[in-house]
């Protein structure tokens, strides 16, 4: 039996309890990474600006985590995002060094 806690969890998380069966299907343990292990299950995410990410339910989320420590900036920043679709269209592994690795922009 459900604990009231988990209960309503699972009342404000319905999409994100489907995706975790669907998940138990197709990878061990429902998940790809072990930060992920929640119980009842974990959250599914849809988006994310600046430290606010948003679960497939629509649930607004403080992101501490902040991809351990990766994204300092944020999720979705502008300057950066403004900065990766401008290199992606030039290329994205050279395997060589490029001008870009000593050029001050």
């Amino acid at each position: 039996m459900p604990t009231a806690i988990n209960q309503r969890f699972l009342e404000q998380h319905p999409g994100s309890a489907n995706l975790s069966r669907e998940a138990l299907k197709l990878f061990p343990s429902g998940i790809t990474h072990d930060i992920r292990a929640f119980k009842p299950f974990p959250i599914y995410i849809d988006h994310a600006t600046g430290s606010r990410k948003w679960d497939v339910d629509g649930n607004e989320i403080i992101d501490y985590v902040m991809g351990h420590g990766a994204l300092l900036f944020g999720h979705a920043n502008p300057i950066l995002v403004k900065a990766i679709t401008k290199q992606i269209s030039l290329g994205t592994h050279y395997g060589g060094s490029s001008d870009a690795e000593v050029i001050s922009y």
